[in-house]
């Protein structure tokens, strides 16, 4: 009686993982980065809610930051301009300038901007009057 595996049964056990591997991982990193579209997505939509509530109130806004607060580790937040970065690049931007929000989406920049390209979210101009 043997106590042990032989090569070839470690082998096949190998190649067996292996082909699971080869099948689970990308599913991992779409699902992972459809959730992170998602969390854009209503990240935008609040801000843009947020911010038309804060203008409607005080009939100005100075930053972005007075009407609401974001994940910083999803956003790069200036006074007036939110952007979103997909693997280092600049994809996504909403900006404040005068009366109105501007959202600019660059899908070909990420795999993220490109999911929220097909969730709907376009290049738009909201106005805040």
């Amino acid at each position: 009686m043997k106590k042990a595996f032989s090569l070839l049964e470690l082998i096949f056990a190998i190649v067996v993982i292996g082909i699971i591997a080869s099948f689970a991982i990308p599913k991992y990193i779409d699902t992972r980065d459809s959730a992170l579209a998602s969390t854009i997505k209503r990240d935008l939509i609040t801000v843009i809610t947020s911010v038309q509530s804060y203008y409607l109130i005080n009939n100005k806004i100075e930053k972005i930051s007075d009407a609401v607060s974001l994940n910083e580790s999803n956003w790069k937040i200036d006074d007036k301009k939110l952007v979103f970065n997909d693997k280092k690049e600049e994809c996504l931007s909403l900006e404040l300038k005068e009366s109105s929000i501007i959202i600019t989406i660059d899908p070909s920049k990420g795999r993220v901007c490109k999911i929220l390209d097909e969730m709907g979210v376009k290049n738009e101009t909201f106005d805040l009057i």
